[in-house]
């Protein structure tokens, strides 16, 4: 692709899963664009080596953007938990080390509540957020949620609140809220109803089989192969210094970026996809731009170990643990590896030693000060100005809300939304 003057019809700022699905949406309508980034996947942070995602760590079933086969973002490997009865409970934060399993005589005494919420999620909420996943590519969200009284409630109640007014609490504070926090780091009670049903969404259940309805697998990320699928035909993708995006102005026609290699470029549409409190920086103070909300995030440390677990922790696969405890889950890779994340450093202080026996090794390791937004529940527009598109973790999270956001962008540019 090649730029006259560094103008282009399309900027898109951020290669995470809103940049990549925008991109390729564009890509398909052949429409020139450029995408800048510091790294490309965002917080698809993927070691190649030993097939560990340090940020997004798994995907389920329904993230039809992140699995279309045609845009071929990630590659499914294996199954988190190939079955409730191998994921391990630990809702004492008093006594971490007693657990239950996730299927179990304990979760069973919850059968009242657990037929409450199966019943909902697959009656009520999959339907309908379905839906308003569909509504979310043609208009914004905050039109989208006007168009749905039930999607609208979930996205401003908080989880408690919901769980409270549905008769949820039994099998929600024995297993489905510790899932929750094992998918986010952040508790009950700051997420909203919506990311917290997103976010269990593999925990729905058939009544009676009790088989999941929807998969949760890990998977590969090829950086490399993406970069170059994005700079075929019309497209261009600019990584590091080249492609990390420091100021942002408006011009008489359009947009400008300017990057940290002191290189501008120009667009007619500006996509911002960057982490909404990067994004909030960048257009501050821009005459016509709403002043964005940010919401609060949660912090993760995520751990790759060669380790072997303390006879407390040597039974299942998956540990999952209550809110109120540093640890968020623990999870079995293969013989001697063990993937942890954390919502506190736990190498150097040594925290490792209550879970791992004495010679347990970090090799892998990724910081997260500003993992997930998720609270409180405020809703951005999409469209901040003509030809400025925002996009990303703004109103949601997790991987397929994003992607969701991107192709939104996409379908801005290309004239196929309704607002």
């Amino acid at each position: 692709m090649t730029m006259e003057n560094n103008h282009i019809e399309s900027i898109i700022v951020g290669a995470g899963c809103a940049g990549m699905n925008c991109a390729l949406e564009l890509k398909k309508e052949n429409r020139p664009y450029l995408v800048l980034a510091d790294y490309m996947g965002g917080r698809i942070y993927n070691d190649d080596k030993y097939h560990m995602n340090y940020g997004a760590v798994f995907f389920f079933g329904s993230y039809d953007n992140m699995l279309d086969p045609q845009k071929n973002i990630i590659q499914p490997t294996t199954d988190v938990l190939p079955k409730l009865g191998d994921g391990f409970c630990h809702n004492d934060p008093n006594n971490d080390s007693k657990m239950y399993a996730a299927l179990s005589f304990k979760t069973l005494c919850d059968a009242p509540s657990l037929i409450k919420y199966m019943n909902f999620m697959n009656n009520e909420f999959l339907p309908h957020y379905k839906q308003y996943k569909a509504n979310c590519e043609i208009m914004e969200v905050q039109t989208a949620l006007k168009k749905d009284p039930l999607m609208n409630e979930l996205y401003h109640q908080t989880a408690d609140e919901m769980i409270a007014k549905r008769g949820f609490q039994g099998i929600c504070n024995d297993l489905i809220s510790l899932f929750a926090h094992a998918c986010t780091g952040s508790k009950v009670n700051t997420l909203s109803a919506l990311d917290y049903l997103n976010c269990v969404q593999p925990l729905t259940l058939k009544i009676p089989s009790l088989e999941r309805v929807m998969s949760i697998k890990r998977f590969d990320f090829d950086k490399e192969g993406m970069t170059k699928r994005l700079r075929e035909g019309n497209g261009e993708v600019l990584l590091g210094d080249d492609g990390t995006v420091t100021s942002v102005a408006r011009e008489e026609s359009g947009w400008s970026v300017t990057c940290k290699d002191g290189s501008t470029y120009t667009c007619d549409n500006l996509v911002m996809t960057t982490p909404i409190d990067v994004t909030a920086k960048l257009l501050d103070g821009l005459p016509g731009v709403p002043k964005l909300k940010v919401r609060n995030a949660s912090v993760l440390y995520g751990y790759l170990l060669e380790c072997q677990p303390q006879p407390a922790f040597e039974k299942g696969i998956v540990h999952i643990f209550s809110d109120e405890t540093p640890i968020i889950f623990i999870a079995k890779r293969e013989e001697g590896r063990y993937e942890i994340f954390t919502e506190v450093e736990f190498e150097e202080s040594r925290m490792f030693d209550r879970y791992f026996k004495p010679g347990w090794k970090v090799i892998g390791s990724k910081y997260w000060p500003k993992a997930l937004f998720t609270n409180p529940n405020y809703v951005n527009p999409n469209n901040l100005a003509k030809g400025l598109i925002l996009a990303g973790d703004c109103n949601g999270l997790g991987m397929e809300p994003a992607a969701i956001s991107g192709v939104y962008a996409a379908n801005k540019i290309l004239g196929k939304t309704v607002d």
